[in-house]
C-alpha cells in the first residue's frame, strides 16, 4: 500500500513538472503568433495567453469529468486563481515591474474579474437553497459569459506598449508598433504552430497522469480531492503564467502580462468552470470549499484595489505573496 502510494506521488510530481514545462513551450510560441496576427498587447493577453495558459486547467477539467472526479478540477480552478494573483502578480510587484501598469482596459478587466469571482460563492449558496439551479444550466451560462467577454475584449482598440524606465522611480509606457506580417518568415510561422501542437499533446498526457495520480493519493490518504487540486495540481497548471509573465515584463510588456493573468482567471471561472458544471454535477467537500473561498475573494479584491490606484508597489506585492503563503498554511 505504502509502496504503491509512493509510486503515485512520484507520478504526480513528474506529471506536474511535465504539465508546467510543456505549457511553457506552448505559450512561448504564442508570442510569435501575436506577431503574426498583429493583436494588441492587452487583447492578445486576454484572448490568446488567457486561454492558452488556462489550457492545462481545461484539459484537467475534461479528464477529471471523464474520470468522475470533478472536485480535483474545481480545486485546481480556485487554487490557480489564488496562485496567479498571490504568487505571479505578487512577485512581479515585489520586483518593481507593476508600479505603473494601469490602463482603462486593464481596469475594466479587473472590474469584470471582481464580479466574476463571486461565482464560486454563488455555487456554495446554491447548495443550500430550496430551489437549486441545476449545474448544467449554470455551466451553460458561464460558457455564454466567456464568449461574450471574449468578443467584447476583442473589439477593444489599445496600442501595443512597453514599459520604459530611466530609473527605479521614473517609468513611462511607450507605444510600439506590431511587426508587419510580411516581415515574419514562413519558417517562424511553421515553427510556432508546430511547437504549439506538440506541446499541447504533452500537456494532455501530463494532465491525464496528474488527475489519475492526484485522485489515487486523495483516496489513499483520505485527503479531499478539492484540496489536492487547489494546493498541488494548481501549482503545476499555474507555473506557465509565472515563467511567461516574468519573461514578458523583463521585455517591458507589462500590459501583456497583466492582461494574461486577469484573462486567465476570468477564463478559469467562466470557460473551465462552465465545462466542469456542464459535464457533471457540482462536487466539492463544502467545508474545504468554504475555507478556500475567502482567500480567492481577498486576493481578487486586494488586487482590484491596487489596480484602481494605478499599480502595485513592492510592499503591496509582498502582501499578495503573503496571502498565498497563508492559504497554503491555513487551508488543511
Amino acid at each position: 500500500m505504502l509502496e504503491n502510494t509512493g509510486v503515485q506521488v512520484a507520478i504526480l510530481v513528474a506529471s506536474i513538472a511535465g504539465l508546467a514545462s510543456s505549457s511553457h513551450f506552448a505559450i512561448k510560441s504564442v508570442e510569435d503568433i501575436i506577431e503574426i496576427t498583429g493583436l494588441r498587447d492587452v487583447s492578445a493577453g486576454f484572448i490568446l495567453l488567457s486561454v492558452l495558459t488556462s489550457a492545462p486547467e481545461i484539459i484537467v477539467a475534461i479528464i477529471a469529468i471523464t474520470q468522475g472526479n470533478s472536485a480535483v478540477s474545481i480545486g485546481d480552478i480556485l487554487g490557480s486563481n489564488i496562485f496567479n494573483i498571490g504568487v505571479v502578480l505578487g512577485l512581479l510587484g515585489i520586483l518593481g515591474y507593476l508600479k505603473l501598469c494601469c490602463t482603462d482596459l486593464l481596469l475594466e478587466l479587473a472590474n469584470m474579474l471582481s464580479v466574476t469571482t463571486l461565482i464560486p460563492l454563488f455555487l456554495f449558496v446554491n447548495l443550500f437553497t430550496i430551489y437549486q439551479v441545476p449545474s448544467q444550466i449554470m455551466g451553460l451560462i458561464l460558457l455564454i459569459a466567456f464568449v461574450v467577454n471574449t468578443y467584447l475584449i476583442s473589439k477593444k482598440k489599445t496600442p501595443t506598449s512597453r514599459l520604459i524606465c530611466e530609473s527605479e522611480d521614473k517609468c513611462e509606457i511607450e507605444e510600439t508598433k506590431s511587426i508587419p506580417d510580411e516581415k515574419i518568415s514562413r519558417l517562424k510561422k511553421i515553427t510556432g504552430f508546430t511547437t504549439l501542437l506538440v506541446s499541447f499533446a504533452v500537456v494532455a498526457l501530463s494532465a491525464q497522469l496528474t488527475v489519475y495520480s492526484a485522485t489515487n493519493i486523495a483516496i489513499a490518504f483520505g485527503i479531499p480531492a478539492i484540496l489536492v487540486g487547489a494546493k498541488l495540481v494548481a501549482i503545476g497548471t499555474s507555473l506557465p503564467e509565472l515563467t511567461l509573465d516574468i519573461a514578458a515584463v523583463r521585455r517591458g510588456r507589462v500590459q501583456l502580462a497583466i492582461g494574461g493573468i486577469i484573462g486567465s482567471n476570468l477564463t478559469n471561472l467562466t470557460l473551465v468552470l462552465g465545462l466542469v458544471l456542464l459535464g457533471s454535477p457540482f462536487q466539492a467537500e463544502t467545508s474545504i470549499f468554504i475555507e478556500i473561498l475567502p482567500f480567492l475573494l481577498i486576493t481578487t479584491i486586494v488586487f482590484w484595489r491596487f489596480i484602481t490606484k494605478g499599480g502595485i508597489s513592492k510592499i503591496e506585492g509582498a502582501f499578495l505573496l503573503l496571502t498565498y503563503i497563508a492559504f497554503q498554511i491555513l487551508v488543511i
